[in-house]
């Protein structure tokens, strides 16, 4: 569940939303008998292309199936607002009144929006979206939306409304008998309002408005300040991991604001965050990109900090949803590619089935190993054998055993290759968009999977399997570079300077295949040259989620400043006063070109991400200390971060010197320590659940002035 609280009182807002509020209606197209990759492949080298937008792209266009909007609660106070304050702290949300009056609020474990009112009552009504038919008049659209359709495009009958003493809703009939229902109820208790809100899914048959009910009378029988005691609490919990401090308060207020939405929207035993998070827009028309699960960049960026991060548990959502969709992928691999093996969508809907768009990107080869990386680094940053067998070793194989099936094709070298490959979002969805040979996008994934899961197959003992991923790994192709030694998107096809997206470097960041502390010259090279390019940039039509990756490249080289200096912008033109990430440049500073502000969740969560890589990196054994400060960085700490090998790891830096290390594992590890960009230095040993605390001797080995 999430809320938007907004307005200025007369109303004062509630915008409800659920994870699971979607419309999942089937694409018929999908059933087609062309809708394989073979007919596909064909129809592009012999120039159909209107074809393919039309069996690919077009049921994209239509409004459903689509996340829906669940409505807002209105509360017209007795005077206005004068101040808004989320304490992140402890998850309460408080609005202040002119005649001093304050509305709490908090969202519960339960999914129930809690608040209370001292003082004064507030008028209470129900709004919902405009399902039903449409107007008779509508308003002309104004300005870029990047929301296509109106509520009332998805032929749902009129909500019903909710009318009774203390309470307020609808109930909504939706495809196939899902219904939902939205309701706030409340109570007087002395001179205070008490009230509850919340919204409950059914499926065909179901009954949302009885639980509804029930759930929301219990809820107001039960004692509102225990109910933020006990969320204070799980707060307390989730801010005792990841903790930092740094000397810029905009940076740092950057990296709690994302961790903050990371908190409130990855939660196990629920759905993922999907574009929005649990934030719909709700403004009559359907979410921006129909709110769904794009996997060729938001979803895994959203998911970033969860290692680093040290928020496990979180992140474990993410991948029980993958887990538990597989068969359908797996389903969808064999219908449409014809293959053995796993891929994944890259637009998805609740149940990780394909719902179209640009078909360069929706169909592309290389989501599903995009999204096993994530399997690969919760395996590292736990530890967790019981999870490396039961879970990231199946799912990484599966995905091999697609990779190596569609990879069958030959180049002129012999070597491997795809019939089509493409790169996010080179080239839009124009023909060019597809290319005849690999892209580094794809190929660095390929390469990358297979390498880890003989990695992981290695681990458990399976000395065959490991050997066989290896020797399809050298059927590969190398990347490919540009005569200066940048990755390039395609083989003599460079970067442009002005795109978004940087899914030619993903060998870079997130994979770390190719790092600027590589003790190979070569492969830093690469990687210097890449970013160095990247950073040079024209970026005339860089989105937020742009800057927020830039600064994590960057940090990858080692280079602070161009970090900082890319989360300093992210914070000025991409990030609304709330919190949340605009993917245009709002602001108007003219750091853009695209300037709209449609929301999505994963820029702030990158930004996240790339303060962590700026403070500490870490793979196969070596762990990294202060890799990206920038030198004004004088001071900086941070507590029980994770690094590669589920160690915690808590360092402070003070006048350019690093004054404290120190580092727990709950299982035997050995580990190189480093500081900043220097080579490694210390060779240590960690005994199981006993905290090591490096001494002053140790601390001056690692260490050396930033000045």
């Amino acid at each position: 569940m999430g809320a938007s609280i907004w307005g200025d009182g007369r109303p004062l807002n509630i915008s409800l939303d659920r994870a699971d509020l979607w419309d999942l209606r089937p694409i018929e197209e999908y059933e087609r008998a062309d809708y394989t990759w073979e007919k596909v492949v064909e129809a592009h080298y012999a120039g159909r292309h209107d074809d393919l937008k039309g069996l690919l792209e077009a049921p994209y266009d239509r409004a459903g199936p689509t996340r829906l909007q669940a409505g807002r609660i209105a509360l017209v106070l007795p005077c206005p607002v004068i101040r808004w304050r989320l304490a992140r702290a402890t998850g309460r949300a408080e609005v202040v009144l002119a005649n001093g009056a304050v509305l709490e609020s908090i969202l519960d474990a339960e999914g129930i929006c809690r608040l209370r009112l001292r003082g004064c009552a507030p008028d209470v009504s129900v709004v919902p979206p405009p399902f039903g038919p449409p107007p008779t008049e509508t308003v002309p659209e104004t300005g870029l939306s990047l929301s296509r359709h109106h509520a009332w495009d998805l032929g749902y009958p009129a909500p019903e409304l909710i009318i009774g003493p203390g309470m307020a809703g609808f109930v909504q009939q939706g495809w196939g008998g899902f219904s939902f229902a939205t309701l706030a109820a409340w109570r007087l208790e002395g001179a205070d309002w008490i009230g509850a809100c919340t919204v409950v899914t059914a499926a065909a048959g179901g009954d949302p408005v009885g639980e509804i009910t029930r759930r929301l009378h219990a809820a107001l029988a039960g004692d509102f300040d225990q109910a933020v005691s006990d969320q204070a609490a799980w707060w307390a919990d989730y801010w005792s991991r990841g903790r930092l401090d740094l000397p810029e308060a905009s940076i740092e207020k950057v990296y709690y604001s994302g961790m903050s939405q990371f908190g409130a929207a990855a939660r196990r035993g629920r759905p993922p965050a999907a574009l929005q998070g649990v934030w719909t827009s709700d403004d009559g028309r359907l979410p921006p990109w129909k709110g769904d699960y794009h996997h060729d960049l938001n979803s895994q960026m959203a998911y970033w900090p969860a290692y680093a991060g040290n928020q496990l548990e979180a992140g474990l959502g993410f991948l029980d949803w993958l887990w538990d969709t597989r068969e359908a992928c797996t389903a969808w691999t064999r219908r449409f590619y014809g293959t053995p093996g796993l891929n994944v969508p890259m637009t998805a809907d609740l149940l990780n089935r394909q719902i179209g768009g640009w078909r360069q990107y929706t169909h592309s080869v290389s989501t599903g190993a995009w999204l096993a990386h994530h399997f690969f680094l919760h395996w590292r940053y736990s530890q967790d054998r019981h999870f490396l067998r039961e879970r990231a070793l199946p799912y990484l194989t599966e995905v091999c055993r697609f990779v190596e099936a569609i990879s069958e094709v030959r180049d002129a070298q012999g070597l491997r290759s795809v019939a089509l490959s493409s790169s996010p979002e080179v080239g839009d969805n124009r023909p060019e968009a597809w290319f005849s040979t690999f892209t580094n996008y794809d190929l660095s994934l390929f390469r990358w999977v297979l390498a880890a899961t003989a990695t992981l197959a290695r681990e458990i003992g399976r000395a065959a399997d490991a050997e066989h991923w290896e020797s399809v790994l050298q059927q590969m192709p190398e990347l490919t570079l540009s005569a200066r030694g940048e990755l390039q998107v395609a083989q003599d096809v460079e970067y442009p300077g002005h795109h978004r997206h940087f899914s030619h470097a993903l060998a870079v960041h997130p994979l770390a295949l190719l790092t600027g502390f590589d003790p190979d010259p070569v492969a830093s090279g690469v990687a210097r040259a890449t970013v160095g390019q990247i950073l040079a940039a024209s970026r005339e039509f860089w989105m937020g989620y742009s800057y927020a990756w830039a600064a994590a490249l960057a940090a990858r080289i080692g280079d602070g400043v161009a970090a900082r200096d890319a989360l300093a912008l992210f914070d000025q033109a991409f990030v609304f006063p709330n919190g949340f990430h605009a993917n245009g440049d709002w602001s108007g500073r003219g750091i853009g070109m695209a300037r709209f502000g449609a929301f999505t969740l994963e820029g702030a969560m990158g930004a996240a991400d790339a303060i962590q890589t700026m403070l500490l990196q870490s793979s196969q054994g070596l762990v990294r200390l202060f890799p990206a400060v920038p030198r004004s960085w004088e001071t900086a700490s941070f507590d029980t971060l994770l690094a590669d090998g589920a160690i915690e790891v808590s360092a402070t830096l003070a006048e350019g010197r690093i004054t404290r290390v120190e580092l727990l594992s709950s299982s035997p590890a050995q580990l190189r320590l480093a500081a900043f960009d220097q080579p490694a230095r210390l060779d240590l040993r960690l005994e199981p659940g006993r905290r090591l605390v490096l001494s002053e001797a140790d601390r001056l080995q690692l260490d050396h002035s930033l000045l």
